[in-house]
């Protein structure tokens, strides 16, 4: 009797398990690789722009010369221009858009967006024996430091804190 040559079908099924299981784990592989990436990508766009943001209030808050009103997410202040003169500037949370924006003047209406996604965002005014600095009881001279709280939402919702202190040098003091 000839031998006859082929596969059963038990073996082809076998290989098409064996095989589905090999794709599956390549598959997982790689969805895993691309969470890894956009992790990273969000990371680095989240961590740029609360960089830039921080440094621009800090330099702004670090030449104000007078503080006109505030509150623990926004604050009315004036500093000096190019001419000299002072200009009067507001930093606001915009809670409606989850951004953070600088106007010219004291209403806080319109102005330039610093950062977006923003979850909150705090100012934390103290003087130099480390008390809450309180303006209209407190003279511009004895504030000592401003501590800047940003909180950014990621995409996964998520929270990333950032901070910075920023020690104003014009106030006379």
């Amino acid at each position: 009797m000839k031998k006859q040559a082929g596969f059963t079908l038990i073996e082809i099924i076998v290989v098409l398990i064996i095989g589905g299981i090999m794709m599956t784990v390549a598959g997982m592989a790689i969805v895993t690789g691309l969470k890894g990436y956009f992790f990273a990508r969000d990371n680095a766009s989240i961590t740029q722009n609360a960089q830039l943001s921080m440094t621009r209030l800090s330099r702004e808050l670090m030449e104000l010369t007078n503080i006109t009103d505030y509150t623990s997410s926004q604050m009315s202040y004036e500093r000096p221009d190019d001419s000299g003169s002072g200009i009067a500037l507001t930093i606001y949370l915009d809670s409606d858009n989850h951004t953070i924006k600088i106007t010219p003047g004291v209403a806080p209406s319109g102005g330039d967006i610093l950062v977006d996604r923003v979850n909150n965002f705090t100012l934390d005014f103290r003087n130099s024996s480390d008390a809450v600095w309180v303006e209209g009881f407190d003279e511009i001279q004895d504030l000592s430091y401003i501590t800047i709280v940003l909180d950014l939402e990621r995409t996964d919702g998520s929270i990333i804190s950032f901070s910075t202190t920023v020690n104003p040098r014009n106030t006379g003091g």
